[in-house]
């Protein structure tokens, strides 16, 4: 009896098994996509939101109805629980994606519409460019990250950008980059 075609059917079966990932898709109410999780990230993802979700609205935030399906892979699961988290809240109701306004040590609250807001802090600036200035920016840089709030809590843009413009500085640069006064 010849052993050979055993041990390598054997071999096979051993370097496909190793090979293999335990893959799973997630539906969130109805809604599939072809992203892969790992099962720890799909665990990570569905908590991080529920707590969230749970901290934006105590008072009863409804969680979207989850799906899961399981596969094998040869490839790698490809989404991360940040990713299913952010898809798990865009769907609670209650909650919605807001951008944090800081400039200068100062958190000064959050808008709902990031690119309003930009054309309305461009605007603040230019409206108060004195003569001969070609270049003018916040002394200190405003950073606008992505986060998650209560639905209808957001500032207008337009008053954040009042707001910024009277506690940031603005500095004016001529061609060369000197400094120009207002």
């Amino acid at each position: 009896m010849n052993k050979s075609p055993l041990l390598l059917a054997l071999a096979l079966l051993f370097l496909l098994a190793a090979n293999l990932h335990l893959c799973c898709r997630v539906g969130v109410d109805g809604e599939w996509t072809l992203t892969r999780y790992s099962l720890a990230d799909v665990r990570r993802g569905e908590l991080a939101a529920r707590e969230a979700a749970e901290e934006i609205c105590p008072h009863g935030a409804r969680m979207p109805q989850l799906e899961e399906r399981f596969t094998l892979s040869f490839r790698p699961p490809d989404g991360s629980s940040r990713d299913l988290s952010a898809r798990i809240l865009a769907r609670v109701s209650g909650v919605s994606q807001l951008y944090s306004v800081k400039a200068d040590g100062y958190s000064f609250g959050t808008v709902a519409d990031r690119d309003r807001l930009e054309e309305r802090l461009r605007a603040a600036l230019y409206s108060a460019v004195p003569a001969g200035a070609m270049h003018a920016y916040f002394a200190r840089g405003v950073e606008i990250t992505p986060v998650y709030g209560r639905s209808g809590s957001a500032m207008s843009p337009s008053d954040m950008a009042l707001v910024v413009a009277q506690v940031v500085p603005a500095i004016f640069t001529d061609r060369e980059g000197q400094r120009v006064m207002g």
